[in-house]
């Protein structure tokens, strides 16, 4: 009687173990639809903020912790043989101070790596698009255990900053 109580009990334990240790969400295949739906609802203000009509090119924030180092080696080297990445090293001993830092940092269509304990982030720059095609562009970039966790715009032609509006009057008053 003792032991089927101790297995009931260790079996209502186990059927609760997905309350206390939920699987990590950046772990497996992450469809396009549910990419694109989960990246608008993150960024629904961001792109209230957006006109609809203008051309964007976007740097692409992805969280790369649980990819494989076969598979970071892949994204170095898809672009370019002889620029594989950028790697910004700098000094800090907070995690977040070093993540602000190279949330900060220009990058190009190379991408740049921060390969820290967690978060480990990959950024790249995509090719101008129109604001609608953006996301998609995103999330069709998206690899397994990869998941596409910010979008930065930058307005293309006009030289200002979609995210930050107030640096086109910056700019409007510095010329005159």
């Amino acid at each position: 009687m003792n032991r089927a109580a101790i297995a009931l009990i260790a079996l209502a334990g186990l059927t609760g173990c997905d309350l206390l240790f939920p699987e990590d969400p950046r772990l497996g295949v992450e469809q396009p639809a549910a990419c694109l739906a989960r990246v608008e609802q993150e960024l629904r203000f961001e792109l209230a903020n957006l006109q609809d009509g203008d051309r964007f090119e976007p740097t692409y924030t992805y969280d790369i912790t649980k990819l494989g180092l076969e598979a970071i080696q892949n994204l170095s080297a898809s672009r370019s043989d002889e620029i594989k990445g950028t790697r910004i090293d700098q000094s800090t001993n907070e995690t977040s101070t070093a993540v602000d830092v190279f949330m900060q940092q220009p990058v190009d269509e190379n991408g740049a790596f921060f390969l820290g304990r967690d978060p480990a982030l990959y950024r790249v720059r995509g090719e101008a698009l129109p604001l609608a095609d953006i996301i998609p562009a995103g999330c069709e970039r998206q690899q397994a255990n990869m998941r596409l966790i910010q979008i930065d715009f930058t307005r293309t032609g006009g030289g200002a900053s979609a995210a930050n509006p107030d640096d086109a009057s910056t700019e409007n008053e510095n010329s005159n």
